[in-house]
């Protein structure tokens, strides 16, 4: 119980922090606001207190007198407690949806942050991780996620109204106003550690499977996956799968939530008990004559004020909603390296800081790219090298490849082909950058792209999985190069040098057309069509200084011929670049200068296992040639022509 009482307390601390990083002078103002609103109770209590043990000798003595005087300043100030606190409070909310919208963007920047960083991409590749960001997506989406910023100032408000309903009990009674606030703050501690058991849950332990039970219900509930979903009758077999992990993952939550609720109902019953106390000695006090008529009557409301210590519904849940999701947020944070909470964009530093290096200034990338631009505006080709590269996946316990080298000098055009699973893919991830390899060195010009902005800028790859932005033309053709994004002569000719200049005629918004049929003045791409926007980003990023262009299968879905004619058009528009085409098709790569053959070597790993010419790998007569082969004669017979 102790641990959970500390952990809320921690919370709610660093609630606190996110609202000052967020709007320090608003949260400050909010909260003086929402303090005098707590005040304003407090006033109102008193002084209506007040006027009840006033109006007797009012009525006795008649207007005019000095009793009825008094009842009329009492009245008055009545008035001004019962009309502040909601006119103040009306203020609080207005300032608390300003404060709202900034701790948003705070908590937003931080989770993307976390989507963002580090420059690889081997956190995706833990599932229970995967998971929880998934699960903060969700939680911070929610309507109390909000709600529970805005419930701050309510709570406050409440717990200050306490605080005075506190102070007015304890001039009658010191140790009976103390024995009843103990009771409610235990009481409020025990519910508050309660509701955050539930929502830790639904955050951190059931997030992989809630993600589960999530996408197949979007299967049921998606457009484009209704035709299968009716066709195979697949409706009965996914909503019990729904069900089923839904049910066992929230199994888990109820559990842990009814176990604590024998500490709710054990609390909640001491705080009655002690209330009841309270309520008994006032009575036996007011019935001896020990406190008068106005006394008994801002008594109870005072004893009433001091339950804004307890659970205060749906306020206090919405937000333990809130800090638990922020506190799962800095402890996924931590968890990839990040700080708990960003530094400050506009705080001043003390002190001069060093001079920047190029890799850490965040426009290096676009500024080494820039240079390796030549006096004509065309990209110098880069070298590639892998030295003694052993690396690794993440989730896995073998070594992809152990000990690859492989050269590429600068303007070469190298293919890379072999069986599915022999890591072709891997090869370019690891040239991106994406993910560090466990020994052994990656290049490009020299420089380490896991850790150097300025050699990715030297790197354009279209993977086979390339990204369908649901965003217009230009911003598909231009991301190769943001730079050039309203360069419309480079973005015309990146669309051209890959074949697709007659597709903007038939655009309706031209370069700002939504690629897209879900917004209604988008249109969709067919297969052949989103090729060419691909291959045109990577040729916009020739224009930003890539020196290295890399098509990482991403022709998969095309016949033969139609491949082979687009790398045959990739190698003639990127003559003088160093290019690297990835293909299981070795008719589509022949005409490459050099064609490197991964294999299985003798230790099970991928490993280069031929290395040359088109004509030179036949000749020998060995893996290439073999697959060569067998790939040629089923093409013949279904009708292609392969030429050797």
């Amino acid at each position: 119980m102790r641990d959970l009482f500390v952990k809320t307390t921690g919370r709610y601390l660093l609630h606190a922090r996110l609202l000052w990083r967020s709007a320090p002078g608003l949260s400050l103002l909010t909260l003086l606001v929402t303090v005098g609103s707590g005040g304003a109770q407090t006033l109102a209590i008193v002084a209506s207190g007040r006027l009840v043990g006033a109006l007797p000798g009012a009525f006795h003595d008649g207007p005019g007198s000095a009793a009825a005087s008094d009842a009329w300043f009492w009245l008055i100030w009545t008035a001004v407690g019962f009309v502040a606190g909601p006119v103040l409070l009306g203020v609080s909310d207005a300032l608390a949806r300003a404060v709202s919208a900034r701790y948003l963007q705070t908590t937003f920047d931080m989770l993307l942050e976390v989507g963002t960083h580090p420059y690889g991409i081997a956190e995706f590749d833990d599932p229970k991780l995967a998971g929880r960001i998934d699960a903060l997506n969700q939680a911070m989406r929610d309507w109390t996620f909000l709600g529970g910023i805005d419930s701050t100032w309510v709570v406050v408000q409440i717990r200050i109204g306490g605080i005075g309903g506190f102070i007015v009990t304890a001039t009658w009674n010191w140790w009976a106003a103390l024995i009843v606030l103990a009771g409610f703050v235990l009481m409020s501690k025990v519910v508050t550690a309660w509701i955050n058991t539930f929502y830790d849950d639904l955050l951190d332990v059931t997030g992989t499977a809630r993600r589960q039970a999530t996408y197949v219900r979007k299967l049921l509930t998606a457009g484009e996956t209704g035709k299968e979903i009716r066709l195979f009758g697949l409706a009965g077999w996914m909503i019990e799968r729904f069900s089923r992990i839904w049910l066992d993952a929230m199994r888990l939550v109820w559990r842990n939530r009814d176990q604590s609720v024998r500490n709710v109902v054990a609390f909640l019953s001491i705080s009655f008990v002690l209330e009841a106390g309270a309520f008994t000695l006032l009575a036996r006090d007011a019935a001896a004559g020990a406190v008068g008529i106005g006394s008994v009557a801002m008594l109870v409301q005072s004893l009433y004020a001091i339950e804004g210590f307890g659970p205060i519904g749906d306020p206090q849940s919405e937000l333990a909603r809130n800090t638990a999701a922020a506190a799962e947020l800095v402890a996924v944070r931590r968890g990839v390296g990040l700080p708990a909470l960003p530094q400050r964009e506009d705080r001043q530093p003390t002190e001069a800081p060093a001079p920047a290096s190029a890799e850490s200034r965040p426009d290096a990338a676009s500024e080494i790219a820039e240079r390796a631009l030549s006096s004509d505006n065309v990209p110098r080709p880069a070298t590639v090298e892998f030295t003694g590269v052993t690396f690794t996946y993440p989730s896995r316990t073998e070594p992809a490849f152990r000990d690859l080298t492989l050269h590429i000098p600068a303007g070469q055009s190298v293919a890379v082909v072999g069986v599915n699973g022999v890591g072709k893919s891997t090869l370019i991830k690891l040239l991106c950058g994406l993910y560090p390899t466990d020994s052994g060195t990656v290049r490009v010009d020299g420089r380490d792209p896991a850790a150097d902005a300025g050699a990715r800028a030297r790197v354009a790859v279209i993977f086979q999985d390339f990204v369908r932005y649901h965003l217009s033309l230009r911003e598909n053709v231009g991301f190769g190069a943001i730079s050039h994004l309203d360069d419309a002569a480079a973005l015309s000719s990146a669309l051209t040098d890959a074949g697709g200049g007659r597709l903007l005629d038939r655009l309706p918004g031209g370069w700002d057309t939504t690629l897209s049929p879900e917004y209604a003045d988008g249109t969709d791409l067919s297969g052949g069509q989103w090729q060419r926007v691909a291959l045109a980003r990577a040729f916009t990023a020739v224009r930003g200084g890539a020196g290295v262009l890399v098509l990482d299968e991403p022709t998969a879905a095309l016949d033969v011929r139609a491949e082979a004619a687009l790398f045959d058009r990739f190698l003639q528009v990127t003559h003088g670049l160093t290019t690297i085409l990835v293909s299981h098709r070795l008719s589509s790569v022949r005409h490459a200068q050099r064609i490197v053959v991964l294999d299985t070597g003798a230790d099970g790993r991928g490993a280069i296992v031929e290395d040359g010419s088109h004509e030179e790998l036949l000749a020998l007569g060995g893996h290439y040639a073999e697959m060569f082969t067998l790939q040629a004669r089923r093409f013949t017979a279904a009708g292609a022509e392969v030429v050797g």
